[in-house]
């Protein structure tokens, strides 16, 4: 059983996206147009790790004419790589945790947001940001934009961010994280600010590619996790035991903040 995530699988949400009329369209391209198509999907892919997979599915995205954006760690960034995926039309974009790795202090946040800014911009064009999600820190990443006082996306000649800029009440999000389409309390910091009501949702790939392929939203943004797709029955098993372990430990964590709330 492969569950749904399998790189087939995401071809098969692809191409029912296409079949359904949708344009694909990146983050940069959501920012900065003057108007945005009538029905699109924003695809969005965080490299937390296996930056391998990435490339995998830029080629795949690729073959079909597809762009997408590719928000990549420090950790998971190398530069040959990210090179490619942009050559074939993706848009490449750095996926920060600088405000968790500075332990919360605002000013050292910024200071290692420019310099890792810096570096990935000699690779490649840099437009846009996203922020990590790290379930086990008790600081949220976009705060280090958010919070009073803080710099501005244009004092880094950025256009914005992909949680804090976007309208989230025109665009419906869906993200695999927790290895489901579904929002619920294993999504601990993979979360819209100023979403609005959600009307559709999804549990399977097979379900979110239905919902799509029956236009049931106008416009959407699919975050899709490229370490979680496999093109194997081995790898797909692994990873598979992974999210599974990462999931306990999430109802651990939440279950803890309940009870001391």
């Amino acid at each position: 059983m492969t569950d749904g995530f399998t790189f087939a699988d995401y071809a098969g949400l692809l191409d029912a996206c296409a079949d359904a009329g949708y344009e694909f369209v990146t983050v940069r391209d959501y920012l900065s147009a003057e108007e945005l198509p009538e029905r699109f999907v924003v695809l969005r892919h965080d490299v937390d790790r296996k930056a391998e997979n990435s490339l995998k599915m830029a080629r795949l995205e690729a073959e079909r004419g597809v762009e997408s954006t590719y928000y990549f760690r420090t950790s998971t960034f190398e530069p040959t790589m990210a090179r490619e995926v942009e050559h074939l039309g993706h848009e490449v974009g750095y996926h920060y945790e600088d405000y968790v790795k500075a332990g919360g202090d605002l000013e050292r946040a910024h200071e290692l947001f420019e310099d890792s800014l810096r570096w990935f911009r000699h690779v490649c064009d840099i437009d846009t940001v996203c922020m990590h999600g790290n379930p086990l820190s008790p600081h949220d990443n976009r705060d280090m934009f958010a919070a009073e006082g803080a710099p501005g996306f244009d004092e880094y000649d950025l256009l914005g961010e992909a949680y804090l800029s976007m309208d989230f009440e025109d665009v419906t999000y869906f993200s695999d994280t927790s290895r489901t389409w579904r929002d619920g309390p294993l999504k601990i910091k993979d979360h819209t600010m100023g979403e609005g009501e959600k009307t559709v949702a999804a549990d399977t790939t097979a379900e979110l590619a239905a919902l799509l392929a029956d236009r049931e939203v106008s416009r959407a943004c699919v975050l899709a996790h490229p370490n979680r797709w496999a093109d194997s029955y081995p790898e797909l098993v692994a990873e598979r035991t992974k999210d599974t372990a990462v999931n306990l430990v999430k109802r651990g964590l939440n279950a803890v903040r309940t009870t001391t709330t």
